[in-house]
C-alpha cells in the first residue's frame, strides 16, 4: 500500500468546491484546506504506484477545478 500527500492548487475561488469533490473519492483519506502556495493539501491511498498515477491523472486531474499538484510519497 502506498500512503501520498497531494498538494493542489486549486482554480482562484474554488478551493472550498474541490475539496468537496474530493472527499466523495474512496481513496482519500483526509483534506485540509490551507492558506499558502497550495490550497488543498489530500492524504490518499493506493494499491501501488502505478494505482497512485491512475488515481491522479484519471480522476482527480479531471475534477475541473485542479490547476497543479504536487505528490509527495511517504516512504517508511
Amino acid at each position: 500500500m502506498i500512503e501520498a500527500y497531494l498538494l493542489i492548487l486549486a482554480r482562484k475561488g474554488r478551493s472550498i468546491e474541490l475539496a468537496n469533490k474530493l472527499m466523495k473519492m474512496h481513496h482519500v483519506k483526509k483534506i485540509d484546506i490551507t492558506q499558502g502556495e497550495y490550497d488543498i493539501i489530500v492524504e490518499i491511498n493506493a494499491k501501488n504506484e502505478t494505482k497512485l498515477v491512475n488515481i491522479v491523472h484519471e480522476n482527480i486531474e479531471k475534477l475541473g477545478d485542479v490547476q497543479l499538484i504536487s505528490p509527495l510519497i511517504v516512504k517508511h
